[in-house]
């Protein structure tokens, strides 16, 4: 099993926990992508975001001794597969995925859009059905993300995929690829962030995604008993509204 070295250990506030019997002897190792922002946001004393400050609720809330290595994506997931993380986030639904973790009940909201530069696709929105993107069209996502595992599921002709965003929206610029397929939260981050304006974009929606954290097959199998604890105390730190 890969030795793993933690970037940063959460210490859990107290106070603000629920009144349980016994705190947990063991700490969970969690994976993280290393920056998503605004889900994940990469600082050298470790991480924020707000996908971040919601699992962190939820484990204040239980008691719960955790750590967070940040990782590239693919990483976290294997090495989740293989029992040498007990879980990742922010994740969604994948049949893959469920093939060797649990997804905890969703609390992060995802909308997945396709967004093309308006410079180029001049259309109304109304023009560009899902099935029209999916027969015309060259389209990219993050690779070893589930946007990307959605396109090629359902067949669409990828132009590009890359592990960063800001790679993938030069390839968008440079003709690479017609459209890409982001999260909505982290296209218009990325767009800000390059002093740039959503104006520039068509959006069309494919829909929502919402997320929540994979365990382990491993770790549960383990300790049968924690998933149900962690999601009855998701409410209160769920994000989605």
């Amino acid at each position: 099993m890969p030795s793993l070295k933690p970037y940063f250990l959460f210490l859990i506030s107290l106070l603000l926990c629920p009144a349980i019997q016994a705190e947990p002897s063991y700490t969970i190792k969690l994976g993280t992508k290393v920056a998503w922002p605004p889900y994940h946001i990469d600082l050298k004393s470790g991480a924020t975001g707000v996908a971040v400050e919601a699992v962190d609720c939820v484990m204040a809330r239980i008691k719960q001794p955790y750590e967070i290595n940040k990782l590239p994506w693919s990483r976290a997931q294997a090495l989740t597969k293989s029992g040498a993380l007990d879980g990742f986030f922010s994740a969604s639904q994948s049949d893959k995925r469920d093939g060797y973790a649990e997804l905890s009940r969703v609390f992060i909201p995802q909308i997945r859009k396709f967004y093309f530069l308006k410079k180029y696709f001049p259309a109304k929105v109304e023009l560009y059905s899902i099935d029209y993107i999916k027969e015309s069209f060259t389209v990219g996502a993050r690779f070893s993300s589930n946007a990307m595992n959605y396109l090629k599921i359902n067949n669409y002709n990828i132009g590009a995929e890359h592990l960063s965003e800001t790679v993938l929206m030069r390839m968008l610029d440079a003709g690479r690829m017609d459209a890409v397929l982001e999260n909505s939260l982290v296209f218009a981050l990325m767009v800000k962030n390059l002093d740039r304006s959503m104006d520039e974009y068509l959006s069309i929606e494919v829909g929502k995604k919402n997320m929540g954290v994979y365990f382990s097959k491993i770790f549960l199998d383990k300790h049968p008993s924690f998933l149900a604890l962690f999601n009855e105390n998701i409410p209160p730190c769920s994000l989605i509204k």
